[in-house]
């Protein structure tokens, strides 16, 4: 394919390649994003956060032996909360945060055997 025909394929594709990485509402009321090449949904309430783990086909995974850590930003304030197995496939932890809208969080996961991965998530806004 020649340069030209590729750089037209690109703006071509661009906006899909978009629309499937768009952060979107996940079964538990969440907000759900890919991390690694696997899907996670993070719900807030009051001071506590949880992470459900689910596979590219959105299978749950189980959360034994899973490690994860999120770094919250709200209210001007950062927060670091370690996650911990608490379900089948979910995560949970509390920390000295309000979840409200414009919460920002960085959740890393590991996966047994697996190398860590990131997401971001804005759990309280509208997607």
């Amino acid at each position: 394919m020649t340069p030209r025909r590729m750089l037209l394929a690109s703006f071509v594709l661009a906006p899909f390649a978009a629309v499937a990485h768009e952060p979107r509402r996940g079964p538990n009321g969440g907000q759900k994003v890919d991390i690694g090449s696997n899907h996670a949904e993070l719900v807030a309430e009051g001071n506590t956060l949880r992470l459900f783990l689910f596979d590219s086909a959105d299978r749950p995974i189980p959360a034994v032996g899973v490690t994860a850590q999120a770094v919250i930003l709200a209210g001007g304030r950062q927060a670091t909360i370690a996650l911990a197995p608490t379900g089948a496939n979910v995560l949970a932890g509390t920390g000295d945060f309000l979840a409200a809208r414009g919460m920002r969080a960085v959740v890393t996961l590991t996966l047994p055997g697996q190398r860590p991965a990131q997401a971001r998530f804005t759990p309280m806004d509208q997607n």
